[in-house]
């Protein structure tokens, strides 16, 4: 990547998952604990994978439930260089207009995971996998969805 990049490496990404789909998250079978994110949460639509650049949203004043309309999401952080580490890259895609509440402020930190589509499926899934298990947890709902 050039030194000019719009996201830094250092910069934090928020994705948020959906606890109400079980392919989403990985849970321990015995105690219902929370083992983070499945690689399915980071596979990417055609023009990627949708995150949101936390020093943006910190400046428009949202926090981690803000990211979402559904307080059942989860929200798991990146960070853009860990991305890279993957020969994946990270862009600004700020006010899609093909998204639920396009209006919405959270939309002026919306970013994509980019880099996918030359890939096979056996390498978009390792990917996947590496940035699911590099995410932190910054917010889980109290209790697990049936």
């Amino acid at each position: 990547m050039d030194e000019e990049q719009e996201i830094p490496d250092g910069d934090l990404l928020w994705r948020w998952v959906s606890t109400e789909n079980p392919r989403m998250m990985r849970y321990d079978s015995v105690t219902n604990e929370v083992l983070g994110p499945s690689s399915a949460a980071f596979k990417p639509h055609d023009d990627g994978t949708s995150v949101y650049v936390r020093r943006i949203l910190d400046e428009c004043g949202i926090g981690p439930t803000g990211i979402s309309d559904n307080p059942q999401n989860s929200v798991w952080e990146l960070e853009a260089k860990s991305i890279r580490d993957q020969e994946l890259d990270v862009v600004p895609d700020a006010w899609p207009q093909d998204i639920p509440s396009p209006e919405h402020p959270r939309n002026a930190g919306h970013a994509l995971i980019v880099g996918w589509e030359m890939l096979g499926r056996k390498q978009i899934d390792k990917k996947a996998q590496a940035l699911s298990r590099a995410a932190s947890c910054v917010y889980h709902p109290a209790e697990r969805p049936s």
